[in-house]
């Protein structure tokens, strides 16, 4: 399973099962667990084989993508990737073929694609990093980690070359192994790795500070200390608490330091949003959805907040936060959000569960608008394509099977939905122009 908030579609793969006390069962166990153990339940509840790890053991040929704007997507739990063709509108469907336990990307850099092996839910997986031909599925490659050390998420330094894992650990081991890996992708090697349970990586005044597991990545090529990343820590580790907002500075070669850590609300999920528009119409914001734990089962409601990366690194506490929007000072957001992504320049969705409602953030405004319930019930995340035209994709479906919803890029609504026949779960898509 993705865990909480990772990059499945915000609070790890929130879906809507019809057995209610299967429910609370499985969200209880959701809101208390940051691994995988979910997700062995949920299997064996749907009636699917006993888990184990067929890549390597079945005979998959090559695939034969073919040249154009594709959407390859990947299903967590079917553990299956499929190419869905852009110029075509349909699934490409003798383009499925399986991957490593607890997948979940995927990622392109440098003509090449990757995606995560996480940790399972009998506490094994793959726990790396893959390498994969667009055009063949093939693996070419592949980085481990520690064991247990649940890779949750990837982002690409803009320049390419550089990748950053979040390792977020686990209870499997203790969450041992917590931090951010550096990975150089042409030579699929460790270059360094920023290990947040040694108190000598925190700034002055966070001194044997722990924040643990690592959850969602954002880069920001304006920030203050040149160009920087964000890393949300939702701290999980047995207990629900308060995260924090990591402020990485980057050296000349890219490597990270932790300049700032700031106080975020009860378990924030997913990566934060930074709006700056380029105009400089509204002051730079970053949003973070701090889902609170589940409110029906044991959480407290979940908040919207608003920092302003101005104020980051600027060695005076507690002043970063602009707004924290709650269920208390607005009736527009759902008590359990997941995620927030950008719909467009202006307007950025807070997805949620389990209502499965969908919360309109005003970027001008810094305001949440009415909710509509014309807006589809998506699961997410949203997903952005560019070729042959600009389109706006999100994942559907919840723990049932993994479905691709196209969205209207206006207003919203579900224009077309397409089972993808990748099996059951989150799912993770990313855009890649086969030459």
């Amino acid at each position: 399973m993705q865990g909480r908030g990772s990059t499945g579609f915000g609070s790890g793969r929130a879906g809507r099962w019809a057995a209610a006390p299967l429910l609370a069962l499985v969200l209880a166990a959701l809101a208390l667990s940051a691994c995988d153990q979910v997700e062995s339940w949920l299997e064996q509840a749907a009636g699917e084989p006993a888990r184990s790890d067929p890549t390597g053991q079945v005979s998959q040929p090559p695939a034969a993508v073919p040249s154009g704007p594709q959407l390859y997507c990947i299903a967590n739990i079917g553990r299956t990737i499929v190419v869905y063709s852009l110029a075509e509108r349909r699934v490409l469907g003798d383009t499925r073929r399986v991957l490593h336990s607890d997948p979940v990307g995927p990622w392109f850099a440098g003509g090449q694609g990757y995606y995560l092996s996480r940790v399972a839910g009998d506490g094994s997986g793959q726990n790396a990093l893959l390498r994969f031909d667009p055009v063949t599925l093939a693996q070419t490659g592949r980085l481990s980690f520690a064991p247990n050390s649940n890779p949750v998420t990837l982002l690409v330094h803009p320049q390419g070359g550089l990748a950053y894992v979040a390792l977020a650990g686990s209870s499997f081991d203790n969450f041992a192994t917590n931090g951010l890996a550096v990975v150089s992708l042409p030579g699929l090697s460790l270059l360094s790795f920023l290990d947040l349970n040694a108190a000598t990586v925190y700034p002055p005044g966070h001194t044997g500070a722990r924040w643990t597991s690592l959850d969602g990545l954002a880069w920001d090529d304006a920030c203050a200390l040149g160009p920087c990343l964000y890393a949300v820590a939702n701290n999980w580790n047995g207990v629900l608490r308060a995260g924090r907002l990591l402020v990485l500075a980057l050296d000349g070669v890219g490597l990270p330091s932790i300049a700032d850590a700031i106080a975020l609300g009860m378990s924030p999920q997913g990566a934060p949003l930074l709006d700056d528009p380029d105009d400089g119409s509204r002051p730079r914001s970053l949003w973070v959805v701090n889902n609170g734990g589940y409110l029906d089962f044991g959480g407290e409601p979940g908040t919207l907040q608003r920092l302003d990366p101005a104020l980051f690194a600027d060695d005076t506490p507690d002043n970063e936060t602009l707004a924290l929007l709650t269920s208390a000072n607005t009736s527009q957001l759902p008590a359990d959000p997941t995620g927030i992504f950008r719909f467009n320049g202006e307007r950025a969705w807070i997805t949620s569960y389990p209502d499965d409602v969908v919360a309109t953030l005003e970027l001008d405004t810094a305001t949440l608008a009415p909710l509509d319930a014309t807006l589809p019930r998506i699961t997410g995340p949203l997903f952005s394509t560019t070729d042959p035209a600009p389109a706006l994709f999100a994942g559907m479906g919840g723990y049932g099977p993994a479905a691709l919803g196209e969205l209207d890029t206006a207003g919203g609504a579900l224009l077309a939905t397409h089972n993808l026949g990748a099996g059951n779960g989150g799912l993770t898509c990313a855009e890649y122009v086969v030459p």
